[in-house]
């Protein structure tokens, strides 16, 4: 397997990870110190936030440390907008660092963000744009459509009938698939009319690369500002997480 710069440096030791948030419809106050304690509880993960992304990412040569970013940044778009954007500086930076090899994780709302900005849209592959929806917040079966995938593979084998059963969330649907970009399913639910849904099957996580970096795109995550946080005291969502950060940041998976 043929490593970037950045895991070359960092192969021994503790995945180096900066959440980028502070802006989010999302309750990032919780959500942001969440996949912080829940990424170094495993003890493979060193893990930084950001709630002021303009300036972190202001310095390039900063940028190096991490092995990971896990964005969980929502502007909004349209009617939703919140905003602020990034300064361009900043925009650069990221994409640069990400090109030569620092990988993503996207977190649910993320792909809300910063419309119209070409390179972010090609990162996340799906994005909430007009018409994109979700039904009412409900238990809903996950199911993986890549079982050999390092993400999946190790952990379909611990869950009944290898799916993830009654998980607690938003179920998106109609994300648009932005500029052509590839990227590959590797787990999906069906999206039901009676929750409000599409009546068919909808993408819940996806895998792709950007340049040297690779991406993975976990759909699933919604916590309203005061709301319950049973999406992210779900065990398999948070198994899934994991599996999928350490994946974007190193190309395996610990199994255990």
């Amino acid at each position: 397997m043929r490593l970037n710069q950045y895991e070359k440096e960092y192969i021994v030791g503790k995945i180096r990870v900066l959440i980028l948030t502070g802006v989010n419809n999302h309750d990032w106050k919780r959500t942001a110190p969440f996949c912080k304690d829940l990424l170094e509880k495993t003890g493979r993960f060193d893990v930084e936030i950001s709630d002021d992304p303009s300036t972190t990412l202001s310095s390039r040569k900063n940028l190096n440390q991490y092995q990971l970013f896990l964005l969980d940044y929502n502007t909004g778009f349209g009617d939703l907008y919140t905003g602020p954007e990034w300064s361009e500086i900043a925009r650069k930076n990221f994409i640069d660092a990400v090109k030569l090899g620092v990988n993503v994780c996207v977190l649910h709302s993320a792909n809300n963000s910063f419309p119209g900005w070409v390179e972010y849209e090609e990162i996340c592959a799906l994005m909430w744009r007009e018409g994109s929806s979700h039904g009412k917040y409900h238990a809903f079966e996950v199911e993986f459509t890549d079982l050999d995938h390092p993400i999946v593979n190790g952990f379909i084998q611990t869950l009944p009938d290898g799916k993830m059963k009654a998980h607690p969330d938003e179920l998106y649907h109609q994300l648009k698939h932005m500029h052509d970009t590839d990227y590959h399913v590797i787990a999906q639910a069906f999206s039901t009319i009676e929750s409000g849904g599409t009546g068919q099957y909808e993408p819940m996580a996806l895998v792709k690369t950007y340049g040297q970096a690779r991406i993975y795109h976990n759909i699933l995550g919604h916590l309203g500002k005061g709301g319950s946080t049973d999406t992210y005291d779900n065990v398999d969502f948070q198994t899934l997480l994991i599996r999928g950060c350490e994946w974007a940041a190193t190309g395996t998976v610990t199994n255990s």
